[in-house]
């Protein structure tokens, strides 16, 4: 059988407590900042919503009954948990806890994010970041799905969300020094090359660079496609095949003498979020200090 509960005030819960504390009707109401008669009848109310006295006569004074010390309990419990309630709700509005789920490329997630990342870590370690990497329409998917609260892509994202941009990555041309028909760094006609290693066909990325290389007067004939970057750069280094890449990502790590040449796009990075919500506290402090602490903002 379902039990009917009684409608109960916090504030009258309140009232009851002070009373507990402060021996008296006379102190409690004093302390509470109301007259003794608003605090007796706010009491006798709760008493008859819970249908039990919560006070006994002794002589000359009342004195709470032993329902009336469990309600005070009860009311302990569930005023201080009120409490922890409010201060949680008001740091997660300053977005200083809660969690926050952010889908990114793998480009973000190697080079444009980590700096910011350690940051938010350290000022905020309340927040529980969840990252997942995949290509940027997989993830504007995902944001459709309320699966992440931001995205990090490829722009342009599109009027269908709010974006702000967070860098712009110069890709040039790269291919190893001993490949002697290579790119000029001056910045030369390149001779269509063949042999490339590029971004998957169906990404925007790729869009991109074809839409760079025609420009430059090549047709690269597509060795290997591989939307991780990394992979990219490692055909490079090995002499397999040439291919287009962000400065800072053909530039890292120890065999970082890659040849550059010609600048083929300028591909634009957002952050991205649902256009019929306003953006999550904790994802605005998250891009400010992306765009702070980016050396990628316009690499």
């Amino acid at each position: 059988m379902v039990m009917d509960l009684p409608l109960l005030n916090f504030r009258s819960l309140r009232y009851l407590q002070e009373v507990e504390r402060r021996g008296t009707f006379t102190e409690a109401a004093w302390e509470l900042g109301i007259s003794q008669p608003a605090l007796s009848h706010s009491l006798a109310e709760l008493s008859k919503r819970l249908g039990v006295p919560l006070f006994r006569k002794h002589g000359r004074m009342r004195v709470l009954t032993e329902a009336g010390q469990r309600v005070v309990r009860y009311a302990d419990r569930v005023i201080g948990q009120t409490g922890d309630l409010v201060r949680w709700l008001d740091s997660w509005q300053r977005g200083e806890v809660g969690s926050l789920r952010v889908g990114l490329i793998d480009t973000v997630g190697l080079y444009t994010l980590p700096p910011g990342l350690s940051r938010l870590q350290r000022e905020r370690p309340g927040i529980d970041l969840q990252l997942v990497v995949a290509e940027s329409e997989e993830l504007l998917s995902m944001l459709d799905r309320y699966q992440v609260d931001l995205a990090l892509v490829v722009g342009p994202a599109g009027s269908r969300y709010n974006s702000e941009a967070i860098a712009t990555e110069r890709m040039h041309i790269y291919s190893w020094p001993d490949d002697i028909a290579g790119s000029s760094s001056s910045g030369s006609e390149v001779a269509a090359p063949a042999g490339w290693a590029l971004y998957p066909s169906d990404s925007r990325t790729r869009l991109l660079i074809d839409q760079g290389l025609a420009q430059l007067g090549i047709q690269p004939e597509v060795a290997l496609e591989s939307s991780h970057p990394t992979v990219l750069r490692q055909m490079a280094v090995l002499g397999y095949a040439r291919t287009v890449l962000p400065r800072h990502v053909a530039t890292a790590g120890e065999d970082s003498d890659l040849l550059e040449g010609p600048l083929v796009a300028l591909r634009p990075i957002e952050a991205v979020w649902r256009s019929d919500e306003d953006l999550d506290p904790r994802a605005a402090l998250l891009i400010e200090l992306v765009k702070g602490d980016n050396p990628a903002r316009t690499a």
